[in-house]
Formats: C-alpha cells, sequence, structure tokens
C-alpha cells in the first residue's frame, strides 16, 4: 500500500497542515544550530503561535503560506527561523495585538489612548531587548512608524523571546538583524550614501561590540548578506517573469490595508474606488531600485540587477493594470456621486457571482474582443483585464469586463489624460464627477450608462438624464473636448 503520507494512484502526495510543516521545519533549524534536544510541546507552542498570528481574518498575502515562500529550499536555519517569524505582528493590518502577542509584548510598547501612535517603552530591564533595539536603531521611548519598523521590530523581538531559553545570544542577534531587513523599499541615503544595508552592518558591529556577542566582523558581513538574501526572497514577487502571478499577489494585498473590503458582498463603490486609488498611488511612488538589495557582492549584484529591469517592467504593468482599475471604478463612482451618493458596487456592476447565484451584470452587453480601436494599448494588460487574473479573490472576480472596454477604447494616452487631468480622483466630488464624465468618448460613455441603468434600478432614471446632460455638453464643447484646460473653466462658470 502506498505511504500514509500519499494518496492511492496518481494523486500527489498529502502534505503535512502548515503547523506541522512548522514544527518539523524549526527541529531542523534548530538541530541544525547544534540544539540537539527541544521539547516537543515547546514546538509545538511556537507553531502555533506563528500559525495563529498569519491566520486571522485580516491576512491575505501575508498568511502563513508566505513563510513557506520564503523559507523553502533554503539551506540556512538562521534565514529559515527568521523567515517563520519575520510577519507574525502586522498591526495596523490586524487591528492591534492578539491577547497572546500582547502578552510577549506588554513591556515593550504602549500605544496612546488617543491617537493610537504606538511608542518604546522608556525603560526596560531587558537586555535582549535592547539588543533588538540596537540593532534596528531604534531607541527607548521613540515613536514607531508601521511603515519604518514597526512590524518587523515586534516581529524580532516575538522570534528573540519566544527561543531565548534554546539559543545563545549571538544567534539571537542574527535573527533580528534578517528580520531588520525585511523593512522594504528604503532607498539609498543621501548624506552618507549608505544603503539600509550598510547601515545595518554598522550596526550590527556596533551592537556586537555594546552587548559582547563575541562575532568576528566577518560574523556580521555574513549576517547581513544572509539578511539581505531574506529581504529580496520577501519581495521576491515584484521580480517574477510571471506578471499575471505578479498582479495576482498585488492584488491580494488589496483586503490587508482595506478592511471594507473584506466584507465581500456590502463594499461600496468609494470604498473600492478608494482602496484601488491607493494602489495606484503606491504604484506610481515606488521605484524598483529601491525593492532588491545586495550586500558585499550577496546576492550576486546581477541577479539583483536582473531582478530590478524585471521589477521595473512588472511595475509599469502594473501602473496600467491599476490605473484601468481605478478609471472604471471612478465611472462609477462619478455616477454614483451624481445619483444619490455612495452604494454597494453590486447595485451598478451586479452582484458578485457564485455557485448558488447569477445576476445581470453591466458588462453583459458590452462588446468584448480583442483591441481594436486605439493604438497605444498594453496587449498584456489588456489581456489580463479581459480574460482575467490567474486566481479568484474574495472581494473581486478574475476579470475585469469594464476596464477592458474602457482601455481598448481609450488606451494608456486616454486613460493617463483623464486621471492627469481629474488629478486627485479619489474622493469624488459632484463637480469633479461632472468633469470626468465629459472626457469619456461619446459611445462609450453611451454603452456604459445604458448597461448601468439596466442594473441600477432604482437609480435608472437619474443615470439617463445625466448621460443626456453630458452628452449635450459634449456636443456644445465638441471643439475642445480634448482641452481640459477649458473644460475645466467651463464648469468653473
Amino acid at each position: 500500500p502506498p505511504p500514509a503520507s500519499q494518496s492511492s494512484g496518481d494523486s500527489p502526495p498529502i502534505k503535512k497542515t502548515y503547523i506541522g510543516r512548522l514544527i518539523v521545519g524549526m527541529r531542523e533549524s534548530l538541530a541544525e544550530l547544534g540544539v540537539s534536544s527541544v521539547r516537543p510541546g515547546d514546538l509545538e507552542k511556537w507553531a502555533i503561535f506563528i500559525h495563529e498570528s498569519m491566520s486571522i481574518s485580516s491576512r491575505n498575502y501575508h498568511s502563513v503560506k508566505h513563510v513557506f515562500d520564503l523559507a523553502d529550499g533554503w539551506d540556512d536555519p538562521i534565514g529559515v527561523l527568521s523567515a517563520y517569524f519575520h510577519d507574525c505582528i502586522y498591526v495596523h493590518v490586524d487591528g492591534g495585538l492578539s491577547s497572546c502577542q500582547d502578552d510577549i509584548l506588554k513591556d515593550v510598547m504602549k500605544v496612546h489612548p488617543e491617537n493610537n501612535k504606538i511608542k518604546l517603552c522608556e525603560e526596560t530591564s531587558d537586555p535582549l531587548l535592547n539588543m533588538i533595539e540596537s540593532i534596528f536603531g531604534f531607541t527607548p521611548g521613540q515613536v514607531l512608524s508601521p511603515f519604518a519598523g514597526l512590524n518587523e521590530f515586534l516581529s524580532a523581538v516575538i522570534a528573540v523571546r519566544q527561543l531565548q531559553d534554546i539559543l545563545p545570544k549571538p544567534q539571537l542577534a542574527l535573527i533580528a538583524c534578517c528580520i531588520e531587513a525585511t523593512i522594504p523599499f528604503r532607498p539609498v541615503d543621501k548624506e552618507s550614501g549608505k544603503s539600509a544595508m550598510d547601515k545595518l552592518f554598522d550596526r550590527m558591529i556596533e551592537t556586537n561590540t555594546k552587548y559582547e556577542l563575541g562575532l568576528s566582523e566577518e560574523d556580521c558581513v555574513k549576517a547581513v548578506q544572509r539578511a539581505a538574501t531574506l529581504a529580496n526572497r520577501d519581495v521576491g514577487n515584484f521580480g517574477s517573469p510571471d506578471r499575471t502571478w505578479f498582479l495576482d499577489n498585488t492584488w491580494s494585498l488589496l483586503p490587508e490595508t482595506n478592511q471594507a473590503l473584506r466584507r465581500r458582498y456590502l463594499y461600496t463603490v468609494e470604498e473600492m474606488q478608494f482602496a484601488v486609488f491607493k494602489m495606484y498611488g503606491f504604484f506610481q511612488f515606488l521605484q524598483p531600485e529601491v525593492i532588491f538589495t545586495t550586500f558585499r557582492g550577496v546576492p550576486d549584484p546581477e541577479k539583483v540587477a536582473t531582478l530590478t529591469d524585471q521589477a521595473r517592467q512588472n511595475l509599469d504593468l502594473g501602473r496600467k493594470y491599476v490605473g484601468a482599475k481605478l478609471m472604471s471604478l471612478s465611472v462609477l463612482s462619478a455616477f454614483a456621486t451624481l445619483t444619490g451618493g455612495d452604494a454597494p458596487m453590486s447595485l451598478f456592476m451586479g452582484d458578485l457571482p457564485s455557485r448558488h447565484h447569477q445576476s445581470h451584470q453591466l458588462e453583459d452587453n458590452l462588446p468584448h474582443g480583442m483591441i481594436t480601436e486605439v493604438e497605444d494599448c498594453h496587449e498584456d494588460v489588456y489581456r489580463i483585464l479581459a480574460f482575467g487574473r490567474k486566481t479568484e479573490t474574495s472581494f473581486d472576480i478574475k476579470q475585469s469586463p469594464l476596464a477592458a472596454y474602457l482601455y481598448s477604447c481609450m488606451g494608456d494616452s486616454g486613460f493617463e489624460h483623464c486621471l492627469q487631468a481629474t488629478k486627485p480622483l479619489h474622493p469624488m466630488t459632484f463637480d469633479k464627477a461632472k468633469f470626468f464624465l465629459q472626457m469619456l468618448p461619446r459611445h462609450v460613455l453611451s454603452k456604459v450608462a445604458e448597461n448601468m441603468a439596466k442594473v441600477a434600478v432604482s437609480r435608472a432614471e437619474l443615470i439617463d438624464r445625466i448621460l443626456s446632460d453630458v452628452l449635450m455638453l459634449q456636443e456644445s464643447m465638441s471643439n475642445s473636448m480634448n482641452d481640459s484646460s477649458l473644460l475645466q473653466d467651463s464648469w468653473a462658470n
């Protein structure tokens, strides 16, 4: 008979549970570090802690699966243990700390009762906590930002405190060093010319002396090189040659930073538009040069350059894709604003399909097919919009038919013109909504409005009225339709 871990026939092997994989991975890593005997109860406790921290409803991309994406196939016990713990804490995503997290961190941080700012406690009697602060470059009483190391620091404290009874202080410092490096998207310091890894190395040298870790300079070099490797694994999605997979992973981040999208059937047009508006801003802001890192030749600078070039292509694709999604959502938001205000997405788009229910959809009568009307469309962007990402999400379908239709009719230049002329698209105001709709091609606006009126039955009359008003204004201003400044002046008057 087949082994218990496998099913019969041609079925693939049955994998261990996530908790089981964590237990085995920690046991093997600790054994490589010279810890020959660990109580099964401790391994289970640590594995359950990691699993529970990363499996709550707020986690989507940064789930427990993410740690195996980083750790699997990496023959480095310090790196593997660091990967397991590096995302345990996500304060702003999880809505605070769980009770078991708070038990470990209650003497580390304080939350201001009014503004919810988090700062380190002024005094501590824990020398290991002081050591971690030194590695991160933090000081007692410092206010911590979720975008500048808060979550990574607290995750490092968790790792060190969980393992402090079985690992010596130098190895705990190496784990904290690894987790510090996963603070993402840090540019080279303009004054010193040093990278984040250069600064981490300086702090490791200082911490080694101050806390008598007994590490050599070469040990500190290897520590930061390992940390850089983990950091690159953590953001490896940006360097993927599979662009659809890159977009899948990026799109799955939306519910983590937008709590409203966790309510699958209840989120509104404005909530979805705001979520995509923020993501579009992130793609506009992020530079590929700050994503991947290297330290003294490790990882290989040529490999990092290749990853950076791939990230540049992925970011370009992402900007166009998310921009298309933002355009389609802004059309919905404009009509919602002009016809009575915000409402659930399903009122205008139709219900999310399920095995038990199918409804009319806004896109039911939209033209389908490949790009025909404009030349400046990115074929991959259109293909993903029209035919879908690889995976469904809990809050969205894979395809984006409305965005695909708009993109096929307007192209990159048309989208860029609208996005810039109506900047910022959120929040959508009454005047901004009227101006935005004027910028759409007449036949596109008509087709979308006609379809929307069939779904949003309670607003059908108002949608028709808005369409007529905008078409009349477009007709009267046809000679200056592409001059956004004249349109702005017209509405101002």
